[in-house]
């Protein structure tokens, strides 16, 4: 027994040995390793440090973390000293067990305290990293990758940048992750961590290695090409305290705003809202007659003869199995309006039988220039989820079918040119987005595009200086801008990572600056500002 703390302190002195030689050479790329973790061994201090009690053994080589409590986290943390010019290299090696989350399920949605399965790094600065699922490989934030983590062990690695995070699999890169190395740091003391941060929820995994080092960067970062400006943000209210929701934003020019909001439990048929703003988005008056109804109207658009049309987001089947919904008709100022119910005429393989709602109108819309309306929704069809634009011609009364998108959830629509256009749309919560080019007026549509920035509720909007912007969110809400129509996604920001539904909605309100409106975790708004200052 006398021989026990001799025996230790020789380990410990083994293994800063070993650290310290490892900092002093550099691979055969570049990388001089500052940290390194073997998973044949416990993490010891006073390399490691153990955050919460994780319930951590050594089997097949490799570190196995079970995090089975829901009060606290179970990770090791190690210090690093960080070098401002140097690029950072974040190595692990993981096989992904089983996670409990939100419901039971695999979503880390909506608790915002970490992942049960996560590799964190911080530069004193920032930090950021990996979430790990059976199914994903994400960010912390807005970058998602679809592929099974579950069934054999995979390196993952870490290349960050300044601002910008890329990540591989495999030593195939992934996720480009330009803007994705964001968040505050806690603490200005630079560190690696992996295992659990999360309180609320379980999993476990095995690490076979970690280890982290700089090098010299690759390559020069290219020169920004936008300057974003965003302000301080304002709550949106309402005297009587109407909870609001998931928003949609519509400028109907002339200084009118409007926005439909929802007003309930995130149901079938929950009631919707209109509120009313002439101060560009500062502050917002509920139309009376269009507030906590279920037949308010969602999209809403000025005619060429200056009325505004809207249409309902919920419809019901008749009998005949025609959808009956309705459509509003404001006057130019949005301050009477009348309703009457409206027809959808939809293909039979564009209808499921075994769901309440088969349609709804979801959130872009526009007015034609031979007078007809053209307005886009999504639904259960017969092969599953899809979207569809819808048109008509007869002010509102009758709806038919367009055109179809399958599978697309959530269609957000931006008119490119009077026959381009692009649709981003949601495939699930913590999954990536799709998108999809028309050159022909909506008729057809390309080859989907898988994204790596989601999750829901995408909105879309072609600013004046040719600048496209897609704001989005779940489990933050952020914004992305490209400038060349969609096809890559260049400029990044996070609005805030505080939960909420995380829907929002944006519209510019005058040259290069938008309107920004999401609900994490109330309603409320920040203008930004788009300014192009590269080639």
């Amino acid at each position: 027994m006398a021989s026990r703390p001799a025996t230790m302190m020789f380990s410990v002195a083994m293994a800063v040995a070993s650290l310290v030689a490892e900092a002093r050479t550099a691979d055969d790329e570049g990388i001089r390793w500052l940290v390194h973790y073997d998973g044949r061994t416990l993490p010891s201090v006073p390399v490691w440090t153990a955050i919460g009690k994780p319930n951590a053994t050594v089997e097949n080589a490799a570190l196995r973390i079970v995090d089975d409590s829901a009060q606290e986290p179970a990770c090791f943390r190690a210090r690093w000293k960080a070098d401002p010019s140097s690029e950072i290299v974040v190595e692990a090696r993981v096989k992904v067990g089983a996670i409990k989350a939100f419901r039971g399920g695999q979503s880390v949605w909506p608790w915002r305290d970490g992942a049960p399965i996560g590799l964190l790094v911080s530069n004193g600065k920032h930090q950021e990293g990996l979430s790990l699922t059976p199914r994903t490989v994400a960010t912390f934030t807005d970058r998602f990758f679809r592929t099974n983590t579950a069934s054999s062990f995979h390196t993952y690695r870490l290349v960050i940048r300044g601002n910008d995070m890329s990540v591989w699999m495999d030593g195939t890169q992934r996720i480009r992750g330009i803007d994705a190395f964001w968040k505050p740091a806690d603490s200005p003391k630079p560190f690696i961590q992996f295992g659990s941060n999360s309180k609320a929820f379980t999993g476990d995994a095995r690490w076979e290695s970690v280890r982290l080092g700089v090098r010299k960067p690759t390559s020069a970062a290219p020169p920004p090409r936008l300057k974003i400006t965003i302000s301080e943000p304002w709550e949106i209210t309402r005297a009587d305290k109407v909870r609001q929701t998931r928003p949609y934003l519509y400028d109907m020019g002339k200084g009118l705003l409007l926005m439909s909001v929802a007003q309930g439990p995130d149901a079938y048929f929950e009631p919707y809202g209109v509120l009313r703003s002439t101060d560009e988005g500062k502050t917002w008056t509920p139309i009376k007659g269009l507030d906590k109804i279920e037949q308010a109207p969602l999209p809403m658009v000025r005619m060429a003869d200056g009325s505004i049309l809207g249409v309902s987001r919920w419809n019901r089947k008749r009998a005949d199995g025609v959808l009956i919904g309705h459509t509003v008709r404001f006057d130019a100022k949005a301050e009477t309006f009348t309703m009457f119910e409206h027809e959808i005429h939809l293909p039979p393989e564009a209808m499921t039988e075994n769901k309440p709602v088969v349609l709804v109108f979801d959130r872009h819309i526009f007015a034609e220039p031979d007078g007809g309306v053209t307005a886009v929704g999504y639904g259960y069809a017969r092969s599953g989820h899809a979207g569809h634009l819808l048109r008509s011609s007869d002010g509102g009364k009758t709806w038919r079918h367009f055109s179809s998108i399958p599978k697309a959830g959530e269609p957000a629509l931006a008119r490119l040119s009077p026959t381009e256009m692009t649709v981003v749309y949601r495939q699930g919560t913590l999954l990536p987005f799709v998108q999809v080019w028309s050159r022909d007026g909506g008729r057809t549509w390309t080859e989907p595009v898988t994204l790596e920035e989601g999750s829901v509720d995408p909105d879309v909007m072609l600013m004046s200086n040719g600048v496209l912007a897609c704001s989005y969110g779940r489990p933050a809400s952020c914004i992305m801008f490209s400038l060349d129509q969609g096809k890559t996604w260049t400029s990044h920001r996070v609005i805030t990572d505080k939960a909420g539904f995380n829907y929002s909605s944006i519209r510019e309100i005058r040259p290069g600056r938008l309107l920004y409106v999401h609900d994490a975790p109330t309603m409320r708004a920040v203008y930004i500002d788009v300014e192009r200052v590269g080639p």
